[in-house]
């Protein structure tokens, strides 16, 4: 199989002999367009859901799975930061059906496919968790490694515990995977904020009612590109272990 993961940087002719050799899974990355404070591009859901799912094809392949990553989809429902410019929030039935088609469609060729995302607006995840039940009804293989759970969320640090968003979690994973993205500047210039969790415990629906006035929680000035690895690794981790699960359960 090519040493190339990724679909939208190959051929067709590419992809055709990797499809050819063997089966791979499809990682599709699910990011979303949503402010992230003034430090971060409304892409970085998007953008670290793509270098998890490159990473994780890596790793996949040394345990003797071999996969290959789909074009990311980048919008998706994200009505907590819909009143910050740049936010694209879409409905949950569209990006129900959206997503169900775009899986079902996949795996007419690949062996499954895994949602691989970092976006955790809870009526988001509630759409992929849809998705998941609705695919599996249809026959349709699709694993969802949901980092929510607290089997994951263990593993993941104290600052994703809290609901980072913008803080020390997420901007570690942008500085090791897209340093030139941060603006430097801004980001050792903001003062911490406690995590979003705690808000969306006591009812807040948008970034403004949680206190994010700069749509950011945590403390991005925490933030390290080591750290961000060390996120990666842990990310990756959950990956491999939910598709060779996944993939167990179907043998």
């Amino acid at each position: 199989m090519t040493d190339n993961f990724v679909i939208p940087d190959m051929t067709w002719t590419e992809i055709d002999e990797a499809m050819k050799k063997e089966r791979p899974v499809a990682l599709l990355p699910v990011g979303a367009t949503e402010a992230h404070g003034p430090h971060l591009p409304v892409s970085t859901d998007t953008v670290i859901a793509v270098e998890m799912a490159k990473r994780g094809a890596a790793k996949l392949k040394e345990h003797g799975v071999p996969s290959l990553v789909l074009p990311p989809v980048t919008f998706t429902v994200a009505e907590y930061g819909a009143d910050f410019a740049g936010t694209i929030s879409i409905s949950p039935e569209t990006s129900v059906a959206l997503l169900r088609d775009v899986c079902a469609a996949t795996t007419r060729r690949f062996r499954a496919v895994a949602l691989i995302n970092i976006h955790l607006e809870p009526k988001h995840v509630e759409c992929l968790r849809k998705v998941v039940d609705e695919s599996n009804k249809a026959g349709v293989s699709i694993c969802f490694p949901d980092i929510t759970k607290k089997r994951w969320v263990d593993t993941l640090g104290e600052a994703f515990k809290a609901g980072d968003h913008g803080g020390a979690f997420e901007t570690s994973l942008m500085m090791a995977a897209a340093p030139d993205m941060v603006r430097e500047r801004e980001r050792i210039s903001l003062p911490p904020m406690d995590g979003l969790m705690g808000a969306l415990k006591k009812g807040a629906k948008t970034f403004a009612e949680a206190g994010g006035e700069d749509a950011y929680f945590g403390d991005p000035t925490a933030a390290s590109a080591e750290d961000g690895e060390s996120h990666y690794e842990a990310l990756v981790e959950i990956l491999r272990l939910s598709v060779m699960e996944h993939l167990g359960s179907k043998a």
